[in-house]
């Protein structure tokens, strides 16, 4: 079984295609399951140009995504999600806005560092007006926070603050051990996301000193490919498919209505 749990669409303003053209391209290479996790609304129009509007959801996103599992039925297992972003402050607006809706699971991504939107390419000469040694730390605090608050099912991407090339020079082990007890402590799943390999980087996210605590505490994977275009559905997960077997034990998790299970990947 394979499947993609990161997916965008042409409503989040930064990516290429309709839901259903990334539907497709999941049916054509094979997938079992496909979720459809555009950015989640935010408050106070936070963010508007990176992601949909609370109307939107509403009148596009949620019938849409709920039609296509309906027409798609028998081909191919279509996931009502969201990718969430983790920003102090709107917890309640967000725990919400969750319970609104029966989505089969949410992944929660750290974006911002206060104002900061981090992984922007717009903003990555701010990198080099910090210490980036201090941005890691903050941006783990984030994730570390962002487990605690348990409003997501999966971690996304959660070592993003990689994604430009800019590496600490302190060694990570110990800030990230504990931020994966609180991970584990959470029962949340920990995502392999494959855009890093398109992106500077060059690398999966999360890296496998991540990986090797991920497999040490128990903590089960999803999988992703954080497309951004319909033909990104599924690229590159031979790689994954490595990692899984290396460090999830040749499983991964798949959620309905916020109910993880695993299942092997084939």
């Amino acid at each position: 079984m394979l499947v993609d749990y990161h997916t965008h669409n042409s409503l989040c303003k930064h990516a290429d295609g309709t839901l259903e053209e990334y539907v497709a391209h999941a049916v054509k290479i094979g997938l079992t399951e496909i979720g459809c996790s555009d950015h989640a609304p935010m408050p106070d129009d936070f963010d508007l140009q990176h992601r949909m509007n609370i109307d939107q959801f509403n009148r596009a996103y949620k019938p849409e995504v709920l039609a296509l599992r309906e027409k798609f039925k028998g081909r191919i297992a279509v996931k009502f999600a969201l990718e969430g972003d983790f920003y102090p402050g709107t917890e309640k607006y967000v725990k919400e806005f969750n319970s609104q809706h029966e989505f089969d699971y949410i992944i929660g991504s750290v974006h911002y560092l206060g104002e900061w939107g981090f992984d922007n390419p717009v903003f990555v000469h701010k990198y080099d007006e910090r210490n980036v040694d201090d941005v890691y730390d903050q941006y783990y605090a984030h994730i570390k926070r962002s487990a605690a608050s348990k409003l997501f099912d999966i971690i996304g991407h959660c070592d993003l603050v990689k994604k430009f090339g800019h590496r600490p020079s302190n060694n990570m082990e110990e800030v990230l051990r504990e931020v994966f007890k609180v991970v584990k402590s959470a029962d949340m799943a920990v995502e392999i996301n494959t855009s890093g390999l398109r992106k500077p980087v060059k690398e999966v996210y999360p890296n496998e000193q991540i990986l090797k605590i991920v497999h040490e505490y128990r903590i089960p994977l999803a999988l992703g490919s954080d497309a951004h275009s319909p033909n990104d559905v599924g690229k590159d997960f031979d790689i994954a498919k490595e990692l899984i077997h290396k460090y999830g034990n040749g499983r991964i998790s798949i959620f309905t209505q916020r109910q993880r299970s695993e299942v092997a990947v084939s």
